[in-house]
């Protein structure tokens, strides 16, 4: 099997015209303590986009992401959803971190169609199918042509976060 690969994602300067595609969000939002920041780096010769910071359960809270507008990205050659699945280069702090679409399937903030990947010091590029990502919270199943925002979360229980994204995007199988 051959996989075809449209990038949406792929820092290539430290101070980039447009700014990063991504936001930080994290518990306060809601209440919780939980403090995290972006910063872009060079990592192995490669720019990336990195969520740091500290993950706290305190005061009802357990989260920190990073998250991106899928509607607001560069335009892809066909519909978002006629592709598999997308493809993302993570590395930073070993830990099981989440990938979690939001889409307008969804009402309530704590839904999400979600995804745990395993994060090593070195970069791995991982292949997810949009059939893998489960709903929580949700009755209904994750529809690609709905998704509205993608993001990395460090999410559950208290550690120090540190994740690094060095490309984004969307295959498909030929």
């Amino acid at each position: 099997m051959t996989r075809q690969f449209e990038e949406i994602y792929a820092p290539s300067t430290e101070d980039s015209q447009n700014g990063s595609v991504w936001r930080m969000i994290s518990d306060q939002v809601m209440g919780g303590r939980s403090q995290g920041q972006l910063v872009r780096t060079l990592k192995d010769e490669s720019w990336c986009d990195c969520l740091q910071g500290q993950v706290s359960l305190e005061n009802n809270g357990g989260f920190i992401q990073m998250q991106m507008n899928v509607k607001t990205i560069a335009p892809l050659s066909k519909p978002f959803a006629d592709y598999d699945g997308i493809f993302i280069e993570l590395m930073g702090k070993p830990h099981v971190y989440n990938l979690h679409f939001k889409t307008s399937q969804l009402w309530l903030p704590w839904q999400s169609f979600r995804k745990e990947v395993t994060v090593t010091e070195q970069w791995q590029r991982f292949f997810v199918p949009f059939s893998e990502f489960e709903g929580h919270r949700t009755f209904s199943r994750f529809k690609p042509a709905k998704a509205t925002r993608f993001a990395v979360v460090a999410i559950g229980e208290a550690f120090e976060a540190k994740v690094c994204v060095r490309r984004f995007g969307v295959y498909q199988n030929v």
